[in-house]
């Protein structure tokens, strides 16, 4: 009975062992557990899209890059990628988060005739919009417009 006694006693130690292993391991299962994923799908009170704000940059980017210019038609193209490029960046810098950016600029030469445009978007009323702003000299206008389009 005596070999029996230290078996059993052996038995033991081996699983104290085992316990003190998976205490090792622990730190594995106390890590914070991941949150659940947050669907946005409006924006917030203070996260719609800055219409007056973006509608001064429109203007300022324009005045800066056409002021005191005359129209050239080889130079026209540059300009307008150069306004909508700026506006763009501009208006990104704002921080809207989760809101697509899509800027147009368009010059055109003062020649007495006329100019009718139309743009139709399939969008949420609620959260997405648009605005666009006009610079007129005596030789060109340019016309600018920004939509602002949330993104769920």
């Amino acid at each position: 009975m005596a070999d029996d006694d230290e078996v059993v006693e052996e038995a033991e130690g081996v699983l104290s062992e085992e316990v003190g292993s998976a205490n090792e391991l622990s730190p594995i299962e106390t890590e914070k557990p991941l949150e659940p994923p947050k669907y946005e799908i409006r924006p917030g009170l203070g996260e719609k899209f800055q219409s007056q704000n973006v509608r001064e940059i429109i203007g300022q980017t324009m005045k800066e890059q056409l002021m005191g210019r005359q129209y050239r038609s080889d130079q026209a193209p540059k300009w307008a990628k150069v306004i909508a490029n700026a506006v763009r960046q501009r208006v990104q810098e704002l921080g809207m988060k989760r809101y697509k950016i899509v800027v147009q600029a368009t010059i055109i030469e003062m020649k007495g005739a006329g100019v009718k445009c139309g743009q139709r978007c399939i969008w949420d009323p609620e959260t997405d919009d648009y605005v666009d702003d006009l610079f007129r000299s005596d030789t060109m206008f340019c016309y600018t417009i920004v939509y602002g389009v949330y993104m769920y």
